[in-house]
């Protein structure tokens, strides 16, 4: 569904607003691994949709994804949302139900949303970290690359020690279909990651996921 509506009354299921291909396609694809029924809702960035008062009254922020829940509260971090879905289908294996590697799954989601938005975010938009400076924005964007490399690295070398998944899981959880995420942003960036063999097959263990692929289809579906 395109578009922003005013948030209404309570409803039966969440609703989760995003844009394709965004961070939000991420909040899209735990939903839909969560196997949780929710509503869709896309809207546009390129229109401005996410600034227009119909979507404000979702979420004041004006970013996506929101998640809108049943009586009206809606979250709009993407660990809160991710960890959401998580806690309302625990037999997902979003996170582990074992107390320790669940914590350690939310400090891994908390280094994710972090490292794409101090390292990532800087590469995809530098000319906004520098009030539209040019020549500063190409500093800011290749110190950025370098940090994103050594971030994807990082996670490397988590894969690696844990068996191919951050937390040792036999599925891929949530964790590392955000990690899984940033790789594919990595590619937005023309970045080579060859050299990550352990990233590159979670990415491919993500992708073929059956949900995952759903959410990818829908996504594309909509353009």
């Amino acid at each position: 569904m395109s578009g922003a509506q005013p948030m209404g009354g309570p409803g039966e299921t969440p609703v989760l607003w995003t844009s394709t291909f965004t961070s939000g396609t991420l909040a899209h694809q735990v939903a839909a691994v969560s196997g949780l029924p929710f509503e869709l809702r896309f809207i546009s960035l390129r229109a401005g949709d996410h600034k227009k008062p119909g979507y404000l009254a979702v979420n004041p922020k004006g970013e996506v994804p929101a998640l809108q829940l049943p009586g009206g509260v809606v979250v709009t971090e993407l660990p809160a949302i991710i960890q959401w879905f998580a806690e309302a289908a625990p037999e997902s294996g979003l996170l582990p139900q074992d107390p320790a590697r669940r914590i350690k799954g939310i400090e891994w989601l908390a280094w994710c949303h972090w490292s794409m938005g101090r390292h990532f975010n800087p590469c995809f938009a530098a000319i906004r970290f520098v009030d539209g400076d040019e020549a500063a924005a190409t500093v800011v964007r290749a110190a950025a690359l370098k940090r994103v490399r050594a971030a994807l690295g990082f996670g490397e070398a988590a894969l690696v020690a844990h068996g191919g998944t951050l937390l040792g899981t036999d599925a891929p959880s949530a964790p590392d279909i955000f990690l899984a995420t940033l790789g594919t942003f990595a590619g937005f960036l023309k970045l080579d990651i060859s050299d990550l063999p352990a990233l590159g097959a979670l990415m491919a263990r993500v992708t073929a996921m059956p949900a995952i692929a759903a959410a990818t289809a829908r996504e594309k579906a909509q353009g």
